[in-house]
C-alpha cells in the first residue's frame, strides 16, 4: 500500500466537506421510481464527476427497444448504468463497489422540502440521504481518495451506480448481469447496515398476488351471488390461523439484525383490488398482494410450494372458493461466511475505523447484494445511514456515517488490490 492505512483515513477526514457537498448533489437531482423518469441529469452528474476524478468512465444506456419487456407499467424514461474504474498495475482480483441511485417517491409528511439538502446537528437531510445517496457518495469520494494515495497496485476497482433497485426490474443491475458485462471477484454494495456491521447475508422474498373469484348478484339478494371480498377476508384469516404459525415455528442459525427478525413471515394485503366497485353489488373478484419474507434456510421453491399447497387446501374446504396466486417477483435469500476474505478485510477496516470488534449479521430486508453472490461474486452489503429512516418523512443520515463508511471503503479497497 503506497500510503498506511492511517494516512487514507486521514485523507477520508480531510475531504470532508467534498463528501457532504457530493451528498447534497446527488440528493438535489431528484430520481423517484416510480416512474424513473428523470435519471440522466444525475447519471451525467455522476459521470462527469468519476471523470474529474481521474477514473475511466463507461456510460450504458440501455436500448429503447428492449425497455418495454423490461419496466412494469407506469415506469418510463432512460436507463443508464454509470461506471468508473481505477486499473493497478498488475494483474489481480476485480472488486466492484455498487450501489443504485435511485429513490422512493417522497412520502407525505416532509416538513422540509426532500429535495434541497439541508445540514443540521450533524445531519444531512433529503431523500435519499440514507437510502442511498449517501452512500455512492462515499463510494465516489474513497475512489477519488485511492486515485491520490495510488492506493489499487494491482487488479481493477470498479464503481457501478445502477438505477431501479426500488422496484427490481430488469432494466438495472439484472440487465449488466444478464448481458455478461459484471466481471468481479470481490463486491461490496453501499446499503446502509450500521456503522460497525457488514450484512452478510439477506432474506429472500416472494411477491405477488392472490385473485379470489365471486360471482355478482345485486346487493338486495346477496345470497344469489358469490362475494369474493368475503372469501378473501376468510381466506386472509386462515392464513392468519393456519400458515402463518407454522412459519413462526421456524428460525434461522445465522445472527440476524435486528434479532427478532429470524423467522420467516407473510404479510397479506399492502395492495388491494376490487372489480366491480360498486356500493350495491356483490363483488365478483378481489385482489390482494402477498409478501413472503425467508430465511437463509429456505428456498423460494419451498416457500412458493407451500403458499400453492395453502390455498388448494382451502379450495377443497369450501368448493365455493376460486382462487388463483401470480408471483411476480422472486428473490433467493442469501448468507456468506463471516470467515471469508472480503468479510476478514471488511472487519479489519472496521477495527481500524472505529477501535472496536465489526459484528457480521443477515438482514431481514434485501439488497441487490443477491445478484453478485448468485453470480459467483464474493459480496456483502455495508454502508452508511441510519437505521429506520429509509422510505421515511424527513428522511437523513449522519455525517459521521459518511465519512466513516468513505473510510471503511478505501482501507478494504486498498487492502484487497494492494
Amino acid at each position: 500500500m503506497v500510503k498506511t492505512k492511517n494516512e487514507l483515513i486521514a485523507s477520508v477526514a480531510a475531504q470532508q466537506a467534498d463528501l457532504v457537498s457530493l451528498a447534497q448533489e446527488l440528493i438535489a437531482l431528484p430520481t423517484p421510481h416510480p416512474p424513473g423518469d428523470t435519471y440522466k441529469p444525475l447519471a451525467r452528474f455522476i459521470e462527469r464527476w468519476l471523470i474529474e476524478a481521474g477514473m475511466q468512465v463507461q456510460v450504458l444506456q440501455i436500448p429503447a427497444n428492449e425497455l418495454p419487456q423490461r419496466l412494469p407499467s407506469g415506469a418510463h424514461g432512460s436507463r443508464l448504468l454509470v461506471s468508473g474504474e481505477i486499473a493497478g498495475d498488475a494483474a489481480g482480483p476485480t472488486l466492484y463497489l455498487n450501489g443504485h441511485y435511485d429513490t422512493v417517491p417522497p412520502s407525505g409528511g416532509w416538513s422540509r422540502d426532500p429535495y434541497l439538502p439541508s445540514l443540521e446537528d450533524g445531519r444531512l437531510y433529503g431523500l435519499g440521504a440514507t437510502d442511498m445517496k449517501g452512500g455512492l457518495a462515499a463510494m465516489m469520494l474513497a475512489c477519488r481518495v485511492l486515485i491520490q494515495a495510488r492506493a489499487i497496485q494491482r487488479g481493477r476497482l470498479v464503481f457501478l451506480a445502477s438505477p431501479d433497485e426500488e422496484m427490481h426490474t430488469r432494466a438495472g443491475l439484472v440487465y449488466a448481469f444478464e448481458k455478461n458485462l459484471i466481471q468481479a471477484d470481490f463486491a461490496i454494495v453501499g446499503e446502509s447496515s450500521g456503522p460497525n456491521n457488514v450484512y452478510v447475508g439477506m432474506k429472500g422474498g416472494i411477491w405477488g398476488d392472490i385473485t379470489v373469484y365471486g360471482r355478482a348478484a345485486h346487493g338486495s339478494q346477496p345470497d344469489r351471488g358469490v362475494n369474493a371480498f368475503e372469501k378473501m377476508a376468510a381466506l386472509a384469516c386462515s392464513a392468519e390461523q393456519r400458515l402463518k404459525p407454522k412459519l413462526a415455528q421456524r428460525s434461522s442459525a445465522y445472527n440476524f439484525n435486528p434479532p427478532e427478525a429470524n423467522r420467516p413471515t407473510l404479510m397479506l394485503g399492502g395492495m388491494i383490488k376490487g372489480a366491480n366497485g360498486a356500493r350495491s353489488s356483490v363483488l365478483d373478484k378481489c385482489t390482494f398482494s402477498f409478501d413472503r419474507r425467508l430465511i437463509p434456510e429456505e428456498t423460494v421453491e419451498e416457500a412458493e410450494n407451500e403458499l400453492r399447497d395453502f390455498l388448494s387446501a382451502e379450495q377443497r374446504a369450501d368448493p365455493e372458493l376460486e382462487v388463483e396466486m401470480q408471483v411476480t417477483f422472486r428473490a433467493s435469500p442469501m448468507a456468506v461466511s463471516p470467515e471469508n476474505r472480503l468479510c476478514q478485510i471488511m472487519g479489519e477496516a472496521i477495527s481500524q475505523v472505529f477501535g472496536a470488534q465489526p459484528t457480521f449479521t443477515v438482514c431481514s430486508g434485501g439488497f441487490e447484494t443477491s445478484y453478485f453472490v448468485d453470480a459467483g461474486v464474493e459480496a456483502v452489503t455495508y454502508g452508511p445511514g441510519v437505521e429506520g429512516c429509509a422510505h421515511t418523512a424527513d428522511e437523513y443520515t449522519t455525517i459521521d456515517s459518511l465519512v466513516a463508511a468513505a473510510q471503511v471503503y478505501a482501507l478494504a479497497a486498498a487492502r484487497l488490490l494492494e
